[in-house]
């Protein structure tokens, strides 16, 4: 029998933490949770796809395939979401965990819903592409801007990806998972940066640019951060339920 007088770390709080864990509905939902985690990153990062097609090599056809996968792979996250609530509904975990681990749920399907609307809005300014292409023959310095979009994407993926190896290493390891979601927010900080850079840039090169492509790029910058928001978000709320684990 586990002794909670002479724990050794993580694991241990873990063995009280999850003591129904034993049952098989907390086994299907832990990892139906790690699954819906995984199931987001492949958002974004489809999302960074669509980036780098859209800014980097104006190929609209490639860019709106890439949305419709993304939008595919959204709802085959948010199918993960409900299964999971469904089984928290059927009285896995004890009520403590419940409540929390539901919101973890939902904060985790926010990101995949900013994402896909964030691709949403990028494909219905098609003429963006234009306007980038003519902006980088007027001063080829402008293909280093796009050039930085792709950077931000990359960014903001391994961000959510922190954030899915975090929401996986939360049942085997609360050290390693309050590490993972620390990691996050120091991501998320320097996307925070990087936007007021890319901003600057942007500013640096309006001229080139039409005033309505200029509005519509600013849109799109702060759908990033927008995204990048809500993985911390997610973060924060990982830190709240490792600590009640603790508690």
């Amino acid at each position: 029998m586990f002794d909670i007088w002479g724990w050794n770390g993580g694991e241990d709080i873990l063995m009280v933490a999850f003591a129904s864990v034993g049952g098989k509905k907390e086994r299907e939902a832990l990892e139906v949770l790690k699954q819906n985690a995984s199931s987001i990153a492949d958002v974004v990062k489809k999302f960074e796809d669509l980036i780098k097609a859209f800014f980097l090599e104006h190929d609209l056809e490639k860019a709106s395939r890439y949305g419709k996968e993304l939008s595919t792979l959204e709802t085959e996250a948010d199918n993960g979401r409900r299964k999971f609530m469904r089984i928290l509904h059927e009285g896995a975990f004890l009520p403590t965990f419940r409540g929390d681990l539901a919101r973890l749920a939902d904060r985790l399907d926010r990101i995949a819903d900013t994402t896909e609307g964030a691709a949403r809005a990028i494909l219905q300014r098609k003429k963006l592409t234009k306007a980038f292409l003519e902006a980088e023959r007027k001063n080829p310095k402008v293909k280093e801007f796009a050039s930085s979009l792709v950077k931000m994407a990359d960014l903001t993926t391994k961000t959510v990806l922190a954030l899915r190896d975090s929401v996986s290493m939360l049942t085997t390891d609360i050290d390693k998972a309050l590490k993972k979601s620390q990691s996050v927010n120091r991501l998320e900080h320097q996307i925070d940066e990087m936007e007021a850079w890319v901003f600057e840039e942007m500013y640096e090169h309006e001229r080139y640019f039409d005033p309505l492509s200029v509005v519509q790029l600013s849109d799109v910058l702060h759908r990033f951060e927008n995204i990048s928001d809500r993985a911390e978000d997610a973060s924060d709320l990982i830190e709240i339920i490792a600590y009640t684990f603790r508690a």
